[in-house]
């Protein structure tokens, strides 16, 4: 998992005088027992904020670039709540302020439940209950349709127009992907890509919702259930296998029966239809997001020596 990625984003030291601001309206300064950094995420500064009644909490996430589509996600976990098939939290305030460096921030209901990378670092091994549940849940995001591929504007109304997915390896083949990964690799891609040319089209045919970053630090399990799915934020109109991909990344803590249990129990749930060979293909659409993460400016040796495993992981598939 991606435990030890460096953060694209500095992490945000706070204290309680500062949480007594933010919450502001809904929770005063005797109610704030605990405040917990959450040390996953590499982008945004997130926080469990305990209080003095034990069954409420709160997650606190501060942004710290414009760019981030913060407000298509509050949007989208507005409609999921509201459309009540998806487990996401409720949204109790967004806002800025001054004692953050006029940072925007949102306060969302705390989830019970560990993150994957949380459960297996602790021991937990994966269980066909689980997996089935992540099929189900995925199935129902998939649910919403769009005419074409694009990302999503605050309203979550279709904004620009993509190319291809078959374009996107080589558009996001920058020189810093190209150093980091070298010819050979680089090589390798190009022809993978080249072969599935036909396939990579067709997937562009049948555009849903996709979470777009449906992986283990924003995936929620307690009790062999799928308890929430956090961070919105990269959602757009695209391929679910992408999300498949994702959920697949780390292949060695899925077994031959887990994959077969989450086809079965996809297929039994979605009107997307699951090509033959769709967990290979899957890999090769979650390569885009690895050769984009790998491409970045910043420098980030742990992050890009674990991303090229990824990589090669994927071409001996091929």
């Amino acid at each position: 998992m991606e435990y030890d990625w460096e953060r694209t984003f500095p992490f945000l030291k706070i204290d309680k005088s500062i949480v007594t601001i933010l919450f502001e309206g809904i929770l005063d300064a005797e109610s704030i027992v605990n405040i917990i950094p959450i040390n996953e995420g590499c982008r945004t500064t997130n926080y469990i904020i305990e209080t003095s009644n034990q069954q409420k909490k709160y997650i606190l996430k501060i942004f710290f670039s414009t760019e981030q589509d913060y407000k298509k996600e509050i949007k989208l976990l507005k409609k999921l709540r509201e459309d009540g098939i998806i487990p996401v939290p409720r949204i109790y305030k967004v806002s800025n302020d001054r004692v953050i460096e006029n940072r925007e921030y949102a306060i969302y209901e705390y989830m019970e439940g560990k993150t994957i990378g949380q459960a297996i670092n602790e021991g937990y091994e994966l269980k066909e209950e689980f997996v089935r549940d992540v099929a189900k849940h995925l199935s129902k995001i998939h649910s919403y349709k769009f005419s074409r591929i694009g990302f999503l504007d605050q309203d979550l109304n279709l904004k620009g127009e993509l190319p291809p997915l078959a374009l996107w390896y080589e558009n996001f083949m920058g020189s810093n992907a190209q150093k980091r990964l070298g010819k050979d690799i680089i090589h390798k891609i190009n022809k993978m890509v080249k072969e599935n040319e036909k396939v990579l089209f067709e997937l562009d045919q049948d555009v849903r919702l996709v979470h777009g970053d449906f992986q283990g630090t924003n995936i929620l399990i307690k009790d062999n259930k799928l308890s929430g799915i956090l961070d919105w934020e990269f959602t757009m109109a695209g391929h679910p296998l992408a999300d498949i991909g994702q959920f697949f990344r780390y292949g060695e803590y899925f077994n031959k029966n887990l994959i077969q249990v989450f086809e079965d129990e996809y297929k039994k749930n979605s009107d997307y239809k699951l090509m033959d060979d769709w967990y290979r293909i899957s890999k090769l659409r979650d390569l885009t997001n690895l050769v984009q993460l790998i491409n970045a400016n910043h420098d980030m040796p742990n992050k890009y020596a674990n991303i090229k495993v990824l990589v090669v992981n994927i071409l001996k598939q091929f």
